[in-house]
């Protein structure tokens, strides 16, 4: 049995990945905030919400991104700015108050992995919109 892909699917499965990826790791940090929210009592739960929120929307959109849904597609965009946005806030408060650059793999799962996604999603979108055609293909088609 021979099934017809379309170009975009296989990019579809590496963002499904990437997702499910990224998704885990923004569950880990959520475990890990609250762990030390519990710890010290003074700690605001803002980050446990936020990255909570953020691994759902990572999640559900990891079950529903599809070539055609825009809105799915957006939802993603909005995740990945904002988990984009968040690194660059810690990059420059570690910079200011430590003199240090964030670890390896901060930067590779809130800087790269995000850019990643985004850019698939985009060459997703692209190869999903059908070619324009020029007037003369148009009049040529119909005579």
């Amino acid at each position: 049995m021979e099934s017809q892909r379309r170009p975009a699917d296989e990019l579809l499965e590496v963002i499904r990945v990437l997702l499910l990826v990224q998704g885990a790791i923004l569950v880990a940090t959520t475990i890990e905030a609250l762990f030390w929210s519990l710890v010290f009592p003074g700690a605001s739960g803002a980050s446990v919400v936020l990255s909570g929120a953020a691994a759902l929307a990572v999640l559900v959109a990891r079950v529903r991104v599809r070539a055609g849904r825009r809105g799915t597609r957006r939802a993603i965009y909005i995740v990945e700015g904002v988990v984009l946005a968040t690194f660059v806030i810690d990059t420059a408060l570690s910079l200011v108050l430590t003199q240090a650059f964030p670890p390896a793999v901060a930067v590779l799962t809130r800087f790269v992995l995000p850019l990643s996604v985004i850019a698939l999603m985009r060459r997703i979108a692209r190869a999903s919109t059908p070619a324009a055609t020029s007037t003369f293909e148009k009049v040529g088609a119909l005579s």
